[in-house]
């Protein structure tokens, strides 16, 4: 899991230069080694419970306003339908094998 990036501060417009630190960022094995070792594991989760307290009613809702748009369309009777013809095809080859 990656965390948002903090935002960088980039040069004026028309300036002609850009700041080193912009150009020479450590690397990802850096940082990574860095957190490592200043926090153990525990430093990658850091910030996620509140990610998820944040984003939960988000998916929820998204998720409840699928499911009732798919109850409005009368999708899952299509599929129940599907799934009882499936089922009517294999019981009727199985009655044929059957009656053999």
């Amino acid at each position: 899991m990656m965390a948002h990036p903090y935002p960088i501060p980039y040069p004026l417009p028309g300036s002609g230069s850009i700041p080193a630190n912009i150009m020479k960022r450590p690397s990802f094995c850096f940082v990574a080694r860095q957190i490592y070792i200043r926090d153990g594991l525990v430093g990658f989760f850091r910030g996620l419970g509140p990610c998820f307290l944040r984003t939960f009613p988000v998916n929820a809702s998204a998720l409840f306003v699928y499911e009732e748009i798919m109850r409005a369309l009368g999708a899952e009777k299509v599929f129940c339908n599907m799934l009882n013809h499936v089922n009517l095809h294999m019981l009727t080859a199985l009655q044929r094998h059957a009656a053999k």
